[in-house]
């Protein structure tokens, strides 16, 4: 009996993944057939693989682990703006041999095109412990700083972008969980988890009132007219 035990557990286990990965499967061409019908319905495009979305990034979920892939893509217009959403995946591999352990993390993510190239800036959720052990750029308005870690390497740009009136429309409880990333003359929105076509444009909304709330002096030095 002892000697069959291992055999029955690895049959047990093999059948699980089996049927975890036929869910999988069902489950995403159910998702890529509603963000298909999203796109048609609105006017956009649709491609299940979408390769260099993320090319040149840095920030954000951007150029970490390996393996990394942007696919369900949308992409069009929204209020006169070129807008994507799309899924992006990446990777990371700890341990080795018997320890070894890969992990893949999923991510909608949001984009929007400026009006000019802006100095990269990040904004991700605070918690316990980069509040604790990390820097960021403190900005006058204690609430915010406990709620959001903004970084980048160009703080003045930060305070110019991150006045009072933004500041308190990231407050809302409507942006708990998000993230933002300035980067590349896009500004990105992202959660963690798989595209969702009903979240589609009211990210995209809260991406275009975050652009319309940067001062017209911060798209004059940007391009070069101040």
């Amino acid at each position: 009996m002892e000697a069959v035990l291992p055999y029955v557990t690895f049959v047990v286990v093999a059948a699980v993944a089996m049927v975890g990965a036929i869910l999988a499967r069902r489950q995403r061409k159910k998702r890529r057939a509603a963000l298909r019908a999203w796109a048609n319905a609105h006017g956009w495009s649709y491609s299940d693989t979408a390769p260099g979305l993320g090319n040149g990034l840095r920030g954000g979920p951007f150029g970490r682990g390996h393996s990394r892939s942007s696919t369900e893509a949308v992409w069009g217009t929204y209020q006169g703006r070129a807008a994507t959403s799309f899924r992006y995946t990446y990777k990371i591999t700890s341990g080795s041999g018997k320890n070894r352990r890969t992990r893949t993390y999923h991510h909608h993510v949001l984009a929007v095109q400026l009006p000019a190239v802006l100095p990269p800036i990040e904004l991700s959720q605070e918690n316990f412990f980069t509040r604790t052990f990390s820097n960021d750029i403190q900005l006058e308005h204690a609430a915010f700083n406990d709620e959001w870690r903004v970084q980048s390497d160009y703080p003045r740009a930060a305070y110019d972008v991150l006045h009072p009136r933004t500041m308190e429309r990231l407050m809302r409880p409507d942006l708990v969980g998000a993230n933002i990333l300035i980067e590349g003359g896009r500004i990105f929105l992202w959660r963690r988890g798989q595209p969702d076509p009903g979240a589609i444009a009211y990210g995209l909304t809260v991406l275009t009132e975050l652009v319309d709330l940067i001062p017209g002096f911060v798209w004059d030095n940007a391009r070069g007219h101040a």
